[in-house]
């Protein structure tokens, strides 16, 4: 019997114009997630950064430690991870949960109330959930290098508590192509253009190369390629079994995939979208009624006003005074209507920044296989 569903999420596509941000996340939590700042001050910091940004702490590490890499901005420069599990996981380890004013719109618990950690002081957080990060925290170390991870933190602020981090892909061995050259081991150009050299077979023939390297093909490759995420979850799931949590691995070889945080966001305004459509539809529906009301009221009145010489009787200023308000009134429900199309905007902004979303932090996700999917720069590890 499990406790809970396995989260181990990996983001391996983090170029150096996403630093900043997911620098403000970590260390103001400031973002796209639920942050209760009541809560922050319980946050555990793993690693922290010892520059004033996260730009500077990656360039400080890459100098500092020679690290050969690609000075190119779609380098994929950083990796990003997240080891959590849902709310009934952590109950079973006695942190307490709260009800928010917030619901489910989407997925298995669409409807329900979102829980949230009910943390008043340190001793909320009981030494179970601590072993747990632990061991999540000791795994990461293991897999990717101490030495290579910037930033870890625990954070009890947001509406599942989780351990995310961020870590440099380094290798110490990678492969490169070989090219034709002369006795002296200069290049030979043929058309300006270097010439590949090839095996028997006409296969590219590639040399090893032993250093420090920033090189996040060669890193996954290393643990497996396509099969790297299916590796660790495997891995961990053996691992934080023997630590003694009852973690759920998922199917194995399941064609789904999880949630990235962007598509969770979206799901959920989706969700939204179908309940403003009636509501924008019932409100221009009240506003027309009211319309057709003033406008009726204002083909009625008969503005047939005559001026003597003392000027204007009284009634007719009455009427002059209530077709004045009566064309106010029916000029602020045009301006009022809406138009459904607005509601479209907010998804359309997320889709136009999801390269610099930080991780997903609320239970949204599809505890199956990762797949890799091809992208336009390389084939990246999508969850």
């Amino acid at each position: 019997m499990y406790d809970g569903k396995q989260v181990l999420r990996f983001v391996n596509n983090y170029k150096t114009k996403d630093l900043y941000l997911i620098g403000n996340e970590m260390n103001k939590r400031i973002g796209t997630g639920n942050y209760d700042s009541e809560r922050t001050k319980f946050n555990v910091h793993y690693k922290d950064i010892n520059k004033s940004n996260l730009y500077q702490e990656v360039n400080s590490i890459l100098e500092d430690r020679n690290i050969e890499y690609s000075h190119k901005t779609k380098t994929n420069i950083l990796n990003g991870v997240i080891f959590t599990s849902g709310p009934e996981f952590f109950m079973t380890l006695g942190l307490p949960f709260k009800e928010s004013n917030r619901i489910y719109q989407s997925g298995d618990k669409k409807g329900q109330n979102i829980l949230v950690p009910d943390i008043k002081s340190k001793d909320d957080i009981p030494s179970e959930v601590t072993k747990y990060f632990d061991c999540c925290m000791k795994f990461l170390e293991n897999l990717v290098g101490k030495e290579n991870i910037v930033m870890a933190q625990v954070h009890y602020d947001a509406d599942t508590p989780h351990l995310q981090a961020y870590f440099l892909p380094i290798v110490n061995e990678v492969k490169r192509k070989c090219y034709k050259r002369d006795s002296e081991g200069n290049l030979i150009k043929e058309n300006g253009k270097t010439i590949l050299l090839r095996d028997k077979e006409n296969k590219i023939i590639y040399e090893s190369i032993k250093g420090n390297f920033l090189n996040n093909d060669q890193f996954w490759k290393d643990l497996g390629g396509r099969n790297s995420f299916a590796n660790i979850q495997d891995k961990f799931n053996k691992y934080i079994t023997s630590c003694g949590f009852k973690l759920n691995r998922g199917n194995i070889g399941s064609n789904k995939v999880h949630q990235t945080k962007l598509e969770y966001k979206i799901n959920e305004l989706k969700s939204e979208v179908n309940y403003l459509y009636k509501d924008i539809e019932n409100y221009n529906n009240a506003l027309n009624k009211s319309k057709k009301l003033l406008e009726n009221n204002i083909k009625s009145n008969n503005l047939n006003i005559k001026k003597n010489i003392i000027g204007y009787n009284s009634k007719d200023v009455e009427k002059l005074i209530d077709y004045s308000i009566n064309l106010e009134k029916l000029n602020n429900i045009n301006e009022s209507k809406l138009d459904n199309n607005i509601i479209e905007t907010k998804p359309t902004i997320l889709l136009e920044h999801k390269d610099t979303l930080p991780e997903p932090e609320e239970e949204s996700y599809d505890y199956e296989e990762y797949k890799m999917v091809k992208t336009k720069d390389k084939d990246d590890l999508v969850l």
